[in-house]
């Protein structure tokens, strides 16, 4: 780290400390946007609460921070306390971590000087939090919000008593929207979208068994290039790959389809639900309970895990029943309406007051 970019840092640090001040808000977050996220997509919980506090500044000379870090075993120590400080300096009141699941260099016991509290979202499944619980600190959370009912049996022990609660993630209900008075199309379409923690083999064994019944529907796959082209290997010629388009070519694709088809592994709340669900358009997914929080039957034809032949019945009753498509998309429609993001920004700004509070 050269001396000019040190000093390039350290005044970064400071402009950002002083954006947090001018802020003159008593919530701060620390983000992380995701590459395959648009900016419409998401966990916005952010958006009109507060400011977003920096990452990656250093203000120590790196061959210290190297020694340091060897010394303590801590490799954050430097970025978490310049967090500390920014945070004191700024007068923020209570910092919540976006991603609590990743960001868990954040969770050490702190300074008594530091007035802010720390809360948490935590996104991932059951299998993947039993990996993460161990590592968190106790008592470096003072709450916790999850992202569906099951999630909170493996979190409430970090935090103290009725301060971990479910608050579903949201979706931008006034971009993603149903398209007016859509036409009927003559090749219906089968629109799965995303990758993390999707249940590829299974989509490409369902895909084979709808294309023999109904060889003129097409399915199409949004997903980032590498996990795309492992499904087209797969499936062959059945599935159309679409990869890097923008939030408004995504809002189309979702408006033109018939259904979504989102076999999985597992989920807590899924992007690509909420959005297809705005849209008006019915799901067939796989049943994962987390989702139970998020959509029912009304919406959703729930499959078994990793049973391809129940994936594609589901989907070719659908196909065949345009009455009951209908009726499930406007249902999906409410169900997302329920789910905006203003309403959910308003529970999760309810919880932030009674951290802060309980914390005087």
């Amino acid at each position: 780290m050269g001396l000019g970019t040190w000093v390039d840092s350290v005044a970064a640090t400071v402009r950002h400390t002083g954006e947090l001040r001018a802020a003159r808000s008593q919530l701060a977050f620390l983000n992380q946007r995701w590459a395959h996220h648009g900016r419409r997509s998401g966990y916005l919980l952010d958006v009109g609460l507060g400011p977003s506090v920096a990452r990656g500044d250093r203000v120590i000379p790196h061959p210290l921070v190297r020694w340091r870090a060897a010394r303590s075993g801590d490799p954050h120590w430097e970025q978490r306390w310049l967090l500390w400080a920014s945070l004191a300096l700024s007068g923020t009141r209570l910092l919540h971590v976006v991603d609590g699941d990743f960001d868990t260099w954040v969770y050490a016991p702190r300074p008594a000087w530091l007035r802010a509290r720390v809360t948490a979202t935590f996104h991932q499944p059951l299998d993947r939090l039993a990996e993460i619980v161990p590592r968190i600190a106790p008592g470096s959370l003072d709450g916790i919000i999850c992202m569906s009912r099951a999630q909170l049996p493996a979190l409430e022990s970090l935090v103290p008593r009725g301060r971990c609660v479910f608050v579903p993630h949201g979706v931008e209900t006034e971009f993603f929207s149903p398209e007016p008075e859509r036409p009927e199309s003559d090749s219906p379409i089968l629109l799965s979208v995303g990758a993390h923690r999707r249940d590829f083999a299974t989509l490409a064994a369902a895909v084979r068994v709808i294309r023999a019944r109904r060889p003129e529907a097409r399915v199409r796959l949004v997903a980032p290039k590498a996990a795309a082209e492992a499904v087209k290997r797969d499936a062959g010629d059945f599935v159309e790959v679409l990869s890097g388009i923008s939030d408004e070519e995504l809002r189309a694709q979702y408006r033109a389809a018939t259904l979504l088809f989102l076999p999985l592994e597992a989920a807590t709340a899924n992007n690509a639900l909420l959005e297809a669900m705005a849209c008006g358009v019915p799901s067939v997914i796989t049943d994962v309970p987390d989702l139970h929080d998020y959509v029912d039957a009304e919406a959703a034809v729930f499959c078994a895990r990793g049973d391809a032949e129940s994936h594609a019945a589901a989907a070719l009753a659908l196909l065949g029943d345009p009455a009951r498509r209908a009726r499930m998309g406007a249902a999906a429609r409410r169900q997302a309406e329920s789910l905006a993001w203003p309403k959910v920004r308003a529970l999760a700004a309810e919880f932030f007051r009674k951290v802060i509070e309980g914390a005087q």
